[in-house]
């Protein structure tokens, strides 16, 4: 029922926008059904991109799916530019009744959601912020503690291995202590045939360790994938619902995302940890946060998942709907720090948020 759902509002979308531009430009027939064509061809091609994701990749599918991940961006910032003027046509009718404002504010409309498009990939492509988070927390035995955390790398097969080295050749510049990357990291199985050694996962080293968490993608790709890959790297560790005292400094923990919304096994995870030092709780969604701050102790969680909201509609979603979107939160005794991901899934795009990596300076009370 509801794949149901979702695939009339998704095609109602499409219909929205053909005829929109129809009425907005007053174009007649027979032209209109070119139109309606053109985002008939646009939904089509969206929908066998994800089909294709999901079930294998067909040789057409591998031809257009980079141009379905693009469609998918532009859709869904269309569709906020065009509502937004539909209100503004509305007002403009029952208020100011200026002629001709439905031709210019099409114009308009189709101008902005091109040119938001192209800001869009031009942010996902070339911009990775770095953000400094500093965390003041009790027990701890050194003047500072850095951690590189990042999210959301999401290597699918368009992925070119030359991203993801220069993201984690950045990590490295930073000289952490310790790297941390929250989950969803494999939107495809690149375990096979080794494909993992192309994108630089053998360079990942810190004085005290690489660690690693699933995020729910990995279970999508297939959480076998993931421990198999992982388990050819000895250079990283992934957390196993579990956690680990390092070198009499940190306490690191980390669950699966299968238990994101457990609070049993959360509180076992963290309850076991040496209260004499603190403790670093890595949860790849942030919901997790309602079950570690409400323990009584000490706990700072860092997670991903969000993106940020990396496009609208899901920006405007997730940043005034959701409780947890990005940045800091603070709660009880407990601090949770959201990153927006170092790179993103689906649209490659991001608007009014930026890929990043994100160094956390543990700092003593």
């Amino acid at each position: 029922m509801f794949l149901i759902i979702a695939l009339a509002v998704f095609f109602l979308g499409h219909i929205y926008l053909a005829w929109r531009i129809n009425w907005g430009f007053s174009i007649v027939k027979p032209y209109t059904y070119i139109i309606y064509g053109f985002f008939l061809l646009m939904a089509l091609t969206m929908l066998a991109t994800q089909f294709g994701m999901r079930n294998g990749f067909l040789p057409i599918v591998n031809k257009i799916a980079p141009i379905g991940f693009f469609l998918m961006g532009f859709f869904a910032l269309a569709i906020c530019v065009f509502i937004l003027n539909d209100i503004l046509n509305l007002i403009n009718f029952l208020i100011f009744k200026i002629k001709m404002f439905k031709f210019y504010s099409t114009v308009v409309a189709v101008s902005l959601t091109v040119l938001a498009s192209i800001i869009a990939c031009i942010n996902f492509s070339y911009f990775l912020d770095l953000k400094e988070v500093r965390i003041k927390v009790s027990n701890l035995n050194v003047p500072q503690y850095r951690i590189a955390l990042i999210a959301d790398i999401h290597i699918n097969k368009y992925t070119k291995p030359e991203k993801i080295n220069k993201i984690f050749d950045r990590v490295l510049e930073l000289n952490p202590d310790m790297i941390i990357i929250a989950g969803d990291i494999i939107d495809t199985d690149i375990n096979a045939n080794d494909k993992y050694l192309e994108y630089g996962f053998t360079k990942l080293t810190a004085p005290d360790g690489v660690f690693v968490i699933s995020g729910n993608h990995e279970y999508y790709t297939g959480i076998k994938v993931f421990y198999d890959m992982f388990a050819k790297l000895p250079n990283i560790k992934v957390l196993n619902d579990e956690n680990v005292l390092v070198d009499n400094k940190i306490n690191i923990a980390g669950i699966n995302d299968i238990n994101y919304h457990n609070p049993e096994l959360i509180w076992k995870v963290l309850d076991t940890a040496d209260p004499k030092y603190p403790t670093v709780f890595v949860s790849h969604r942030p919901d997790s946060f309602d079950f570690s701050a409400a323990l009584d102790r000490e706990i700072v969680q860092l997670s991903g998942h969000t993106h940020a909201g990396q496009i609208p509609p899901v920006w405007i979603v997730i940043k005034f709907f959701m409780k947890y979107w990005y940045g800091v939160y603070t709660q009880a005794q407990s601090t949770m720090y959201i990153t927006s991901g170092a790179v993103g899934w689906g649209p490659p795009m991001r608007l009014f948020n930026c890929s990043e990596i994100a160094l956390i300076i543990l700092e003593p009370k």
